[in-house]
């Protein structure tokens, strides 16, 4: 019984995503009810925990959010400052034998 209680909220996901297609913000915020929910009545956590717990998600998720960010915009500076063709251009340079190239070339161009 309790296994099944603590897939709830994937299988609401599951569900709400994949079969009645709902947009993500939606299925994702009746998951984080359905989960609050489940731990209020049935596992008897406190609210101060499961206020604590959804801060702490919160949390992670901006720092993840952040990162993200920040990889795009380095990416997007590379690319209008013309550095990944500085580093393609680089990595062709390495050696003048084309077998090298042939292992090198794909690299280069997951870069860039």
């Amino acid at each position: 019984m309790y296994t099944f209680l603590a897939l709830a909220p994937i299988l609401v996901v599951l569900v709400l995503l994949v079969v009645m297609r709902l947009p993500a913000k939606i299925s994702m915020g009746v998951a984080y009810l359905v989960t609050a929910l489940l731990a209020l009545f049935v596992w008897q956590a406190s609210g101060a925990q499961v206020a604590a717990a959804t801060a702490n998600g919160v949390i992670v998720a901006l720092t993840l959010l952040f990162i993200v960010f920040a990889a795009i915009l380095l990416l997007n500076t590379l690319k209008e400052g013309g550095a990944i063709i500085a580093i393609r251009k680089g990595f062709m340079d390495i050696s003048p034998d084309r077998r090298i190239q042939a292992i090198i070339r794909p690299l280069a161009k997951v870069i860039g």
